[in-house]
């Protein structure tokens, strides 16, 4: 047999029933406490990531929507307007919060649709009665002074956005988050 010799060896094989199994209840009291950290400390940061979020995407909106509106203008030669809604066919508010349209004065369905902004924003027009702003078929706009748009939430001016559409028919949104184009702090209602 060559040097080889059979044992009758036993093999002894650890089963999960042998040693105990699973976690003990102090190792799973820890990795709940530790889950419990993480979410509370996730959850604040989570809420200001989404109204970050929130007013970034009603002032692009704001913007895109005069863009839009001096895009068309110059396009159809004809004057396109952009002014507060709240019934989504006509120009029926003065309160941007309510939502906006896009509309041509060839008449016809309004050109874009913007719904109401949540329940907790503003969006306030800072340095006129501007409900609504014209583009002319030059992409001029008919407003007598720039217009200033500040969008809000509850946290106040420190976390606001803003919009400016200027004589010129110029859209600019502001930089630095608080400030306005000239880097003025912004107000809030």
């Amino acid at each position: 047999m060559n040097g080889w010799r059979s044992s009758a060896s036993t093999v002894h094989l650890r089963t999960p029933a042998a040693n105990g199994g699973g976690f003990t209840l102090i190792e799973l009291m820890v990795t709940v406490a530790v889950a419990a950290i993480l979410t509370a400390i996730a959850i604040p940061a989570w809420r200001s990531f989404e109204q970050n979020d929130r007013m970034m995407s009603e002032a692009f909106m704001l913007r895109a929507s005069m863009d839009l509106a001096r895009a068309e203008a110059v396009k159809e030669d004809a004057s396109v307007s952009v002014c507060a809604s709240s019934d989504s066919l006509t120009c029926s508010s003065n309160n941007w919060a309510n939502g906006w349209i896009v509309l041509s004065s060839q008449g016809g369905a309004p050109l874009q649709v913007v719904p109401a902004a949540v329940a907790s924003n503003t969006i306030t027009e800072h340095t006129g009665p501007y409900s609504m702003v014209t583009f002319l078929s030059t992409g001029l706009t008919n407003l007598a002074a720039n217009a200033q748009y500040n969008i809000c939430d509850t946290r106040g001016g420190a976390y606001a956005r803003a919009v400016q559409v200027s004589v010129m028919g110029r859209v600019s949104s502001a930089p630095q988050v608080g400030q306005n184009l000239a880097g003025q702090a912004l107000t809030c209602p």
